[in-house]
C-alpha cells in the first residue's frame, strides 16, 4: 500500500550526472594453514558496514576502521533523510526536478535512494532503502530493476535467495556475497555492474521477504510506478576529474563506475575523487594508469566488503581492491577493509601486481591474512596496515615511510618477500610496528630459504613493540644462505631505547649504518625511481 508525502527537492537545481590474467606467486601451504585460528581481530573505529555485508563479518575489523556510515546517502534532505554522507543537507535537490513534487513512498518507508522521480542520475546507483529503524535481510524473493521502455525482463535481479553470486566486474569475472547490506537502517542493494545506461527510466519492485522491515511483518514494492527515476541524458565529456557519490551528486555512485569510465592504456591523468560512506564490494581494474584515487576523508570513505580465496580461489582474483599492469597510480586518504573474518582463507584488501611507479598514501588497508600483496615499485606514506599472516608480502620493491604495521587479533609474521637476488624488497623506515594487546611471538618476517634464498626485508630506525620476538624473524627450508637479507638498524622499544638483538636468529643481519643510509633513499630501493613526497 502506498502512502503520499510531499517532499520539497528544492531549487538547487538539477546537478549534471554523468557515469558513464595469469597469476604470480601463489601462497604456499604454509602459509595457508596459518591463518585456520579463529580469533577475532580487534577493533578501534566501529563497524564499516553496520550490519550484514551478505558473506562478511564485520567482526573481524582491523584496528583502524573507518566508522559507521548508518543511513548514509539516504536520499539527503530533499527525501525526507538527514543528508548522505559526504553529502550534507539538500543533497536530495542532485537528484530531483529542481521543484517541489509529490513523492509516494511505501508504508513504514522513510525515504528511497534514488528518490521517486528523480532525473539526471548516475548509471550505477547502490539502491537504498531507508526504515525508521533497524531491518534484516530476507532469504527469498528478489529485488529487481526494470527498463520502463521495456518491462518486459528485468535488466538487474538480486536473489535474495543466493548467498554467493557470479559478477563481472572490471573485465574480470568473481564469485562474491550476494550484494545487499544493512548500514544502520538502510537496506542497500548493490547493482551488478553496467547493468543501467544513459538516457533511461527505470523501476524497481521488491518481492515479499526479500527484506524484513523493523519490528518483524512484511515489505514489497509492486507498483511499477512506486520507485521509478531517470538516468543522465550522457556520461561525462571529460575522464580528467570525476567524483564519485552515494547520494548522485556526483559523475558515479560507484567507485567501480568511475574507474570503468577511464580508457584501457590511457596516459593522461585521471583525478576520481571518493567522498564519504561505505562503499561496498569489489572493485578491480587493469591497464589504466596516471590515475589519483583519493577520498574525501580518510577514515570517513571506506571501501569495504568481503573477498578471499574460498570465494576466488587465486591470487589475481581474491583481494577487495585489485589492479593489474597499471602505472602512476596514487591512492590517498581512504579506508580500504577487507571483512574476511578469521580462519576465512588469504584476503587481500589491497593487491598490486605489476604496478610501477604506485602510491599509496594517507590510507588503513585492514585484512588479517595476506593485507597486502604488492609487486612492481611501490613507495607507502603515512599508512595504517593491519594484519597476522605474511600480510605485507609479494615480489615487489616497496618502500613503507612512517607506516604503522599492526599485528590485529592473532600473533602471526609481517613480511614474506618473494623477491630474487637482482633488486630490493619490502623496507620500512621510521615506521612503528604494533599489535594489539596480548600479543607475543610475533616475527618481522619469515621465508623458506629452499624457495627464496634471496630474500630481502630491512628496518631501518623503526619502533617494534614487545609483541616481536627474541628471535624477529622465521627461517624455514635449511640453513640460511649468504644471499638472505633480513636487515635491521637500530630498532627502538616503545620508550625510545634500543632494542637487545643480541638473540636474534642465526641469518639475520644488523648493518651498518652506511647500509642504512642507502636503504633511506627511496630511489636505491625502488630502482632508481624517486616517489612524489
Amino acid at each position: 500500500m502506498i502512502r503520499s508525502r510531499l517532499f520539497l527537492f528544492g531549487l538547487l537545481g538539477l546537478c549534471s550526472i554523468a557515469c558513464e590474467g595469469a597469476g604470480t606467486a601463489d601462497d604456499t601451504s604454509a602459509e595457508a594453514s596459518s591463518g585456520a585460528s579463529t580469533a577475532g581481530a580487534s577493533t578501534s573505529g566501529g563497524s564499516t558496514g553496520g550490519g550484514s555485508t551478505g558473506g562478511g563479518s564485520t567482526s573481524s575489523a582491523a584496528s583502524g576502521g573507518g566508522g559507521s556510515t548508518s543511513s548514509a546517502a539516504s536520499g539527503g534532505a530533499g527525501a525526507g533523510g538527514a543528508g548522505a554522507a559526504g553529502g550534507g543537507e539538500g543533497t536530495g535537490a542532485s537528484q530531483g526536478d529542481g521543484g517541489a513534487a509529490p513523492v509516494d513512498l511505501p508504508d513504514g518507508v522513510s525515504a528511497l535512494f534514488p528518490a521517486p522521480g528523480a532525473r539526471g542520475l548516475c548509471p550505477d546507483p547502490p539502491l537504498r532503502i531507508t526504515f525508521p529503524g533497524a531491518p534484516a535481510l530476507g532469504s527469498a524473493g528478489a529485488v529487481r530493476v526494470f527498463n520502463a521502455a521495456r518491462p518486459g525482463a528485468a535488466v538487474a535481479t538480486v536473489d535474495m535467495a543466493s548467498m554467493t553470486v557470479s559478477a563481472t566486474i572490471g573485465g574480470r569475472t568473481f564469485n562474491v556475497p550476494r550484494p545487499v547490506y544493512v548500514d544502520g537502517n538502510d537496506v542497500v542493494v548493490s547493482l551488478p555492474s553496467r547493468a543501467l545506461d544513459y538516457g533511461e527510466s527505470y523501476y524497481v519492485t521488491v518481492d515479499p521477504g526479500a527484506i524484513v522491515p523493523p519490528g518483524g511483518g512484511s515489505f514489497a514494492i509492486a507498483d511499477a510506478t512506486a520507485w521509478r527515476f531517470d538516468t543522465a541524458n550522457a556520461g561525462p565529456s571529460s575522464v580528467a576529474s570525476l567524483d564519485v557519490a552515494l547520494d548522485g551528486s556526483g559523475d558515479f555512485c560507484s567507485v567501480q563506475g568511475a574507474l570503468d569510465a577511464v580508457p584501457a592504456n590511457n596516459r593522461d591523468s585521471v583525478l576520481i575523487t571518493v567522498q564519504r560512506g561505505t562503499h561496498h564490494g569489489v572493485v578491480y581494474f587493469e591497464n589504466k594508469h596516471n590515475i589519483t584515487l583519493r577520498g574525501a576523508d580518510r577514515k570517513g570513505t571506506v571501501l569495504s566488503g568481503t573477498n578471499n580465496n574460498n570465494l576466488n580461489p587465486s591470487t589475481r582474483g581474491r583481494a577487495l581492491v585489485g589492479a593489474d599492469k597499471v602505472s602512476d597510480l596514487i591512492i590517498e586518504n581512504l579506508t580500504i577493509h577487507n571483512l574476511t573474518p578469521q580462519g576465512g582463507s588469504q584476503a587481500e584488501a589491497l593487491r598490486l601486481q605489476d604496478c610501477d611507479r604506485c602510491v599509496v598514501r594517507d590510507a588503513d588497508i585492514l585484512s588479517l591474512q595476506d593485507t597486502l600483496l604488492w609487486s612492481g615499485r611501490l613507495y607507502a606514506d603515512n599508512c595504517t596496515i593491519a594484519g597476522n599472516v605474511d600480510f605485507v608480502w609479494g615480489t615487489g620493491a616497496a618502500y613503507f615511510n612512517r607506516c604503522e604495521i599492526k599485528t590485529v587479533g592473532r600473533s602471526g609474521y609481517i613480511v614474506q618477500a618473494r623477491n630474487g637476488d637482482a633488486g630490493y624488497g619490502y623496507v620500512f623506515v621510521d615506521s612503528r610496528i604494533t599489535s594489539d594487546a596480548g600479543i607475543t611471538g610475533n616475527t618481522l618476517a619469515r621465508i623458506d630459504v629452499s624457495q627464496y634464498p634471496s630474500s630481502h626485508v630491512a628496518y631501518i630506525n623503526c619502533t617494534l613493540g614487545s609483541h616481536i620476538s627474541r628471535a624477529g624473524w622465521t627461517i624455514t627450508g635449511g640453513s640460511p644462505p649468504r644471499t638472505l637479507r633480513f636487515w635491521e638498524y637500530q630498532s627502538r622499544d616503545t620508550d625510545g631505547r634500543l632494542i637487545d638483538t643480541s638473540g636474534r636468529i642465526a641469518g639475520s643481519t644488523q648493518i651498518s649504518a652506511a647500509q642504512a643510509a642507502m636503504m633511506r633513499d627511496p630511489a636505491i630501493v625502488l630502482g632508481g625511481w624517486d616517489p612524489p613526497r
